[in-house]
Formats: C-alpha cells, sequence, structure tokens
C-alpha cells in the first residue's frame, strides 16, 4: 500500500511540472551534448583521455577518459525526454488553451529555429559548414546528425502550431478595434 502512495505521488508530481522537468532536462541535455561535441570527443575516443590540461593533483572518482562518455551518454536522452516532455506540455495546453502550453511552443519554436536555422542547413556536405562545431557533429555519423534535424524541424514544427493556436484564440478573445 505505502509503495502505490509514493508511486502515484511521483507519478502526480512529474505530471505537475512536466513543464520545468522538461525545460530542465533539455537545458542540461543540449549544455552537455554540445560540451562534449566541442571538445572533440567522438565514438573512436570511447576509453582515451582526450582532455588537453593537465589532471588535477587529486584523483577524481571517476577516470578523466570516462567523463565525456557519461556525459554523452546521459545528455542525449535527457534531451530527448525533456523535449518530449515539453511538446506534450504544449500539445495537451491546446485543449483547453493553458499558458504553460503557450510558453512550452515559445521555447520550442526557439529551440527548433535556432538549430534549423543556424545549426543545419547543409546537412550531408560537410565541406559547406561554416564554423568548426558544424563539422564536429557530422563527426558523430550521418544518423546522428539527422536524428538532431528531424528532433529539432519536429519541435520547431510543434512550437509553431501551437503558438499560431495560441495566437487565433487571443484574437478570437481580443479582436483588434476597427477604427474609421
Amino acid at each position: 500500500m505505502n509503495q502505490n502512495v509514493s508511486l502515484h505521488s511521483i507519478a502526480s508530481y512529474i505530471a505537475d511540472h512536466r513543464l520545468s522537468l522538461g525545460l530542465f532536462l533539455a537545458a542540461y541535455g543540449a549544455f552537455y551534448l554540445s560540451a562534449v561535441i566541442l571538445g572533440g570527443w567522438t565514438f573512436f575516443d570511447w576509453g582515451k583521455d582526450i582532455f588537453n590540461v593537465a589532471p588535477f593533483a587529486t584523483q577524481a572518482l571517476i577516470p578523466r577518459s570516462a567523463i565525456s562518455p557519461i556525459f554523452f551518454v546521459t545528455s542525449l536522452p535527457a534531451l530527448l525526454v525533456g523535449v518530449i516532455l515539453l511538446c506534450d506540455v504544449t500539445i495537451r495546453g491546446l485543449r483547453p488553451l493553458t499558458a504553460k502550453s503557450q510558453y512550452a511552443a515559445f521555447v520550442l519554436t526557439v529551440f527548433g529555429f535556432a538549430y534549423v536555422v543556424v545549426g543545419a542547413w547543409p546537412l550531408q556536405n560537410k565541406v559547406d559548414f561554416a564554423w568548426e562545431w558544424q563539422k564536429q557533429i557530422m563527426n558523430y555519423g550521418l544518423p546522428f546528425t539527422w536524428m538532431l534535424y528531424l528532433v529539432s524541424l519536429f519541435v520547431f514544427v510543434v512550437g509553431v502550431i501551437s503558438l499560431y493556436v495560441h495566437s487565433k484564440a487571443y484574437r478570437q478573445r481580443y479582436p483588434e478595434p476597427v477604427y474609421g
């Protein structure tokens, strides 16, 4: 009985805080995934110490060669789960319209637009990339690169549609005055 109450309270907490959990997970995933990618780590470096700085005088709990793989393995699922939670908040908040849905839609639109437009425009041709970080993303292979692109495109579309629905409802509630 006590375990059911705990599971129910955890589930209700997650349901009540989907927006903040989604934002946290998406931000964690995006930050650490970009840190690993910009650090130059790839799958081929698994088990190698790729850091250019000297190790600290104290010994770490985990070896330095495991830091980038751990952040990669945790940040990619965190990013995907965060995006799913934000899309869930946005889609569920359309009927009836909620402020949380509008905030999540704005965040999804901005993040999706930023990656689709700034990040991945010359897909499949590494020479055409203007910035080094774009070329580093391509080092992970086309499936990874296309997965990031398709997720960002999906996020962008969900955000734009949701913002359109919110804008339309706002205009119905507060019509523009007719002058003249």
